[in-house]
């Protein structure tokens, strides 16, 4: 199965079946250790709400994933019509962009549990 089917089929799963209503979701283990919300945290619960078109619900679980969802999916689909097309993708070769997700992911941590 292709990557873009398996996301299809996780998308389709998603849509149909809340992660706040079912225990088949995995739970977060820093979470679970900590007590804190990791930057992940509530990303899925965000996403089934993207799905259903409510987008303040989506917000309020992870304000982050939903703002940096476009870019998510055009740096995947790049990267994937790169490997495709046996070209390098340009995104990997800007060593500042993995730095600035790397502080942006960790300071985006740190405020959500002030």
């Amino acid at each position: 199965m292709s990557a873009s089917a398996f996301a299809c089929v996780a998308l389709m799963f998603l849509y149909w079946h809340d992660p706040s209503a079912h225990a088949y979701y995995p739970r977060c283990l820093f979470h679970a250790l900590t007590g804190l919300q990791c930057p992940g945290c509530g990303a899925t619960r965000a996403l089934y709400h993207l799905l259903h078109g409510d987008f303040l619900a989506a917000m309020r679980f992870n304000a982050m994933f939903v703002i940096f969802l476009p870019a998510l999916a055009f740096g995947t689909t790049a990267e994937g019509v790169a490997m495709w097309t046996g070209r390098a993708a340009n995104l990997a070769r800007h060593r500042w962009l993995s730095w600035a997700v790397v502080v942006l992911v960790i300071g985006w941590g740190v405020i959500r549990n002030l």
